[in-house]
């Protein structure tokens, strides 16, 4: 019993420490435009490619759909539709986390600097991230797409902030061997 009070405990404790990682995140400085476009060229993210969370995520037209008594299995419809495609989308940001994971670990691989304390802040944004869209997508899939629109709408920085320390990661490679990187990354080198 003891053990697992204690496991308990020290599985808590690094929660809250991963999670606060998540929260502080990896650093916005050091990378600039150029840098931010090649990785965005090297690494394919679906999730973040899609702009338009505003429009997924507005309750609006089922609003007014719901206001009629005779579009009621419409607006049920509508509402189910939108929920499945939110959580498809949280699901493509949760492969862009690991995709940025992967292209940050090939990264160092390939001979670009880290420190240790850079490599847990990362660590954390990730576990703190998966973590968040994961309840994200849990809360969707049970109160619907409409209820925590707010936060949902927020899920794509979790994903920015992983690309921007990926991005700081490349920056410390010079950009002559990217071209290279992005071969070897395209092939499936990585």
């Amino acid at each position: 019993m003891i053990e697992l009070i204690l496991f308990t405990t020290v599985g808590l404790g690094l929660l809250t420490g991963f999670l606060a990682l998540g929260f502080q995140g990896p650093p916005h400085t050091g990378a600039d435009r150029s840098v931010l476009t090649a990785v965005g060229q090297m690494v394919r993210l679906e999730g973040l490619a899609f702009t338009n969370t505003g429009g997924l995520l507005d309750d609006s037209e089922y609003r007014l759909l719901c206001s009629n008594l005779y579009l009621k299995e419409v607006a049920k419809r509508f509402r189910k539709e939108r929920q499945e495609l939110a959580i498809i989308w949280i699901s493509m940001l949760q492969a862009d986390l690991r995709t940025l994971l992967r292209f940050h670990r090939f990264l160092i691989r390939r001979g670009a600097s880290a420190q240790v304390q850079e490599e847990l802040q990362i660590l954390g944004t990730y576990v703190a991230s998966v973590v968040l869209l994961s309840i994200l997508k849990t809360s969707i899939h049970a109160v619907g797409p409409f209820a925590m629109s707010t936060t949902t709408r927020r899920a794509r920085g979790m994903v920015d902030k992983m690309s921007y320390a990926a991005a700081h990661t490349l920056g410390r490679i010079p950009s002559a061997g990217w071209p290279e990187l992005e071969r070897s990354w395209g092939n499936g080198l990585a």
